[in-house]
């Protein structure tokens, strides 16, 4: 940045006779010198390393050694209010200062240099220190046969919360603390890793849980009149859980899935209680049942039993479907699961439904999806597809509420018919499947119906006014349709007549003429 040079100035006399040097020797004040510094030019910051809660910035510059520079911290990005971390301190190229942050604090540093003459350069571009949170604790932590729920301890800092599991491919985020994992089996040890973020992750906190086994399911194997045989469904527990069976009084004898007992007294009850024991040593509940020597119990076929409570389970499966501004999304549960396993998969996630409603969000809008629900007992397992569409966007939940029951009402099957010769007909309303409830008004007369219902003592050839009222708990839509009574009089003989070799019958009727 330093410059100098020397001006030298020389008069020359001709015809002197006297040596040049011997005039600049007696003109000393004819030499001077000059100094001018250039601008420093404005050094830059990088990151070099992080340590911990220590971060390693190096200044990066063209300026001569031992330039001077200022560097300043602040927690905003204007620097309203900042820090001197140093002042006026000389730098060299690729020389590192250190700043150790809290956890989650965000810092912002800029450095500028000046010359020799104290002419100072721009603020450099900020450069942005980013500490990680904290790593999250556990709070709690429980588990069920069907489900694992980890709540977390609040770190200062963090955006949100995120938990992977070892055979999942991603994780999941969670913003409230408690996570729930509703995808597990009984029986079996889950290892999650979990963390915490604020844009920089923190470190991973790793936990593993068991889940408990599930009660064991009892069936009968075989009776005769002195033993009996009974059949251990292991109800989605892994193969090496431990069966334990007992009877007071009694010593029935346990290999692999069966349990046995002789030598016993006809025609006597008996009652067995079991259990499962994990590879964890925790014991499910004991499921007990009673029988008796001498007669097999009387059972309809387990497959028949599994198929109509499935369909049962099925026929309860409700879902609400919403949108707003950002997106769409779906509630859905299920009435009664009957004890069963009913899991629902929706747009690839897959959740346990229950009685309350579990939600299926970021959804596009006006998009035809499928909800497909599993019913599984832990041996047997039946699926059904539900087609969802979501709502236009734009569209107000009531607006699409009414869309929906307009196509709806269009989709009830009307059918009318009645007895021959009866002049009486009636008219049979079937609805689809829905969550809708359906009300029918036909002359006055409502019925609520849920599957199918008919209006009797109709007069045919009458056409009738079907009036729907469709609601869903929180809006309601009415509309018409007609249908038309078909004939069921008897014809009417007003003449008879011979006409040569012919008898002539004139009737009156109201039905149409056949070919």
């Amino acid at each position: 940045m330093q410059q100098s040079w020397k001006t030298v100035g020389l008069a020359l006399v001709i015809l002197t006779g006297q040596p040049v040097q011997v005039m600049v020797a007696a003109n000393p004040s004819a030499v001077s010198e000059h100094e001018e510094w250039t601008l420093a030019t404005v050094p830059t910051l990088s990151v070099t390393g992080v340590s911990g809660n220590t971060h390693t910035v190096q200044i990066e510059t063209n300026n001569p050694l031992g330039t001077e520079m200022k560097i300043e911290k602040s927690g905003d990005p204007d620097f309203s209010v900042f820090d001197v971390v140093q002042d006026w301190t000389p730098h060299n190229d690729r020389d590192t200062f250190t700043l150790d942050l809290q956890d989650a604090e965000t810092v912002y540093v800029r450095i500028k240099a000046r010359n020799g003459k104290g002419i100072e350069t721009l603020y450099s571009e900020t450069l942005t220190l980013i500490q990680a949170p904290a790593m999250p604790t556990l709070a709690s932590q429980e588990s069920t046969d069907r489900k694992v729920t980890l709540i977390v301890n609040p770190v200062q800092g963090a955006h949100v919360y995120k938990v992977k599991r070892s055979d999942w491919d991603e994780p999941k985020v969670f913003t409230d603390l408690t996570f729930t994992d509703d995808t597990v089996l009984p029986g079996r040890p889950y290892t999650y890793e979990f963390w915490a973020e604020n844009s920089v992750m923190s470190n991973k906190n790793t936990i593993t849980i068991w889940t408990k086994p599930a009660p064991p399911i009892l069936k009968v194997q075989n009776v005769t009149a002195t033993s009996i045989t009974l059949k251990v469904n292991l109800n989605r527990n892994p193969d090496d859980v431990l069966i334990e069976a007992k009877r007071e009084g009694g010593n029935p004898v346990v290999n692999g899935t069966l349990i046995e007992e002789t030598g016993l007294k006809e025609n006597t009850e008996y009652t067995y209680e079991v259990r499962v024991e994990s590879s964890n040593h925790e014991y499910s509940e004991w499921v007990s049942k009673t029988f008796r020597t001498g007669t097999m119990p009387v059972t309809s076929d387990p497959d028949q039993e599994f198929d109509k409570a499935a369909k049962d389970i099925f026929s309860e499966v409700v879902y609400q479907v919403d949108a707003d501004d950002k997106g769409a999304w779906v509630d859905v549960s299920v009435t009664n699961t009957r004890g069963m396993d009913v899991r629902g998969t929706f747009n690839g996630v897959t959740q346990l439904l229950s009685a309350t409603p579990v939600r299926y969000g970021d959804l596009e809008w006006n998009k035809e999806y499928l909800l497909t629900v599993v019913v599984s007992d832990g041996t047997r397992m039946r699926e059904k597809q539900y087609p969802i569409k979501t709502p236009e966007k734009g569209t107000t939940e009531e607006e699409a509420f009414r869309k929906e029951a307009a196509q709806f009402i269009q989709s009830i099957n009307l059918v009318a018919d009645g007895q021959l010769n009866s002049g009486k007909a009636w008219i049979d309303v079937e609805v689809p499947q829905t969550n809708f409830a359906v009300t029918a008004t036909i002359e006055g007369f409502s019925q609520e119906i849920t599957k199918k219902a008919r209006f009797e003592n109709l007069d045919d050839n009458t056409v009738y006014v079907v009036s729907f009222e469709v609601r869903n708990g929180k809006y309601s839509y009415r509309a018409q349709r007609e249908i038309t009574t078909p004939n069921r009089t008897a014809p009417e003989v007003v003449n008879i007549s011979k006409s040569g070799n012919h008898l002539q019958i004139e009737v009156l009727t109201h039905s149409e003429l056949k070919n």
